[in-house]
């Protein structure tokens, strides 16, 4: 006997997500841990390279009066960048990759109990925020027209 043919069910189109802030914002905060365990600076001075760096001011005597802070390009830094890696400006090339070995030894236990401990709390965060992020991308976004655009 020959095979019935079947219908093909027609498939749902599926609108297209938008840009997610909330897995945006775990990204960064994943990579916030790893550069400041490894690198010991956050996400953007290690991509950038431009630190805050702070100098005493002191009067004649050697009292100190103040601080002042400035924000620029300084290799000699605790902290290592990524331009500092690449020999940029007055580094030498791997300049640093001592540094993040020694940060990476001393810091890998609290790290990986850091990177858990915000994959966790961002997972428990989704689920019992559920319903108001529903309520923000259906009820706010959507009557907008945002909601391809961005998803909360």
């Amino acid at each position: 006997m020959a095979r019935r043919r079947m219908k093909r069910k027609t498939q749902r189109r599926r609108s297209k997500s938008g840009f997610n802030l909330v897995n945006a914002l775990e990204l960064y905060v994943q990579t916030d841990v790893i550069t400041r365990n490894v690198m010991g600076t956050n996400p953007f001075t290690a991509l950038t390279g431009m630190e805050s760096m702070t100098q005493k001011q002191t009067d004649g005597r050697g009292m100190v009066t103040g601080y002042i802070t400035s924000t620029g390009y300084n290799p000699s830094a605790a902290s290592v960048t990524l331009p500092e890696l690449a020999g940029i400006g007055s580094a030498t090339v791997g300049q640093g990759i001592d540094t993040i070995k020694a940060n990476f030894q001393a810091n890998l236990f609290p790290m990986l109990i850091q990177s858990i401990g915000v994959r966790a709390g961002f997972a428990i965060g989704k689920k019992l925020m559920s319903k108001q992020r529903s309520f923000i991308n259906n009820k706010m976004l959507k009557p907008l027209g945002l909601k391809s655009v961005v998803t909360v």
